[in-house]
């Protein structure tokens, strides 16, 4: 007896074209690509579970919402930095520039993504990077004081003193009562090789601000180009137990410790900093040293 396949073949290709439709009915209205903006009612109902996720910490399911919202209206500046936040929080921080990139050439007002677009290239130890997204920002309103701030802030940190200088003294100029930016000034001018002043600059910022440790490092270290190390000693412990994290802190006591020949205290605040970062050289290479000479 023959058998045909005519009616399978019917009902196989009408099955297929069939599943093919609702393939692609489901995808268009569930998960359309970039450029195919979802409904309202489904983007605002997708938009809150994202931002419950965000305000949950749940970043990795935020992430997937977000990511959803932004192909379906990838010019929407909201989704964008809702995403470079994400992106910072799961450490993902190429991601969170590149994010930070479009939300500069897309919001209404970029200067709202500054500074987090230049920190999210300090993330990624791009000084460079960093300097020319802090320039950016810093165009966009040129007398914003943060934006002064960020950019002699990493002209700094790429060694560039003379321009950090004059950023830190025109915005201090202007901002008298900005103790970061006085305090920056005071690192440089220190560097330069004018610790009476740079310690000038830090107790005014500290009488301005009690407890400001970083006024506290500046104090500490003019002390001790001027030779008091007493004072400097005073100023690096009392930083040390504001901030017990800070290894500058404890490197600087560490130090001083060792040139002392108080051998004991020196081996102490190495283990400290290196418990703090075991990728730090120099605390790493003087405590090996030290507890081998003087176990």
């Amino acid at each position: 007896m023959s058998i045909s396949f005519q009616p399978w073949l019917r009902f196989l290709r009408t099955t297929a074209v069939l599943a093919a439709f609702l393939f692609v009915l489901f995808r268009v209205h569930l998960f359309p690509q970039a450029g195919e903006p979802f409904d309202p009612a489904r983007a605002a109902s997708l938009f809150e579970t994202g931002q419950a996720n965000i305000r949950a910490r749940k970043w990795e399911k935020a992430l997937g919402v977000m990511s959803q919202l932004s192909k379906s209206s990838p010019e929407n500046p909201i989704y964008i930095s809702d995403l470079a936040g994400i992106y910072g929080h799961l450490g993902r921080f190429r991601e969170e520039a590149a994010e930070w990139e479009q939300y500069l050439d897309r919001a209404p007002r970029p200067i709202e993504g500054c500074p987090a677009i230049g920190k999210a290239y300090e993330k990624q130890a791009l000084p460079k990077q960093a300097v020319r997204a802090f320039e950016r920002c810093l165009a966009f309103e040129p007398e914003n004081a943060d934006s002064v701030f960020f950019l002699a802030h990493a002209w700094e940190r790429v060694n560039e003193m003379d321009k950090a200088e004059e950023l830190y003294r025109r915005g201090a100029k202007s901002n008298p009562e900005y103790q970061d930016m006085l305090i920056g000034l005071a690192r440089v001018l220190l560097r330069k090789g004018d610790p009476a002043t740079a310690a000038k600059l830090a107790a005014n910022a500290l009488k301005a601000s009690p407890g400001n440790t970083d006024a506290l490092m500046v104090l500490g270290s003019a002390s001790r180009r001027a030779g008091d190390r007493d004072s400097a000693r005073l100023y690096f412990e009392q930083g040390a137990r504001l901030n017990d994290g800070d290894t500058d802190f404890h490197l600087a006591l560490a130090e001083m410790a060792e040139q002392d020949k108080d051998f004991r205290s020196a081996i102490a605040r190495y283990r400290k900093v290196t418990q703090l970062d075991r990728s730090n050289p120099e605390a790493v290479t003087r405590l090996n040293f030290l507890t081998r000479v003087y176990p």
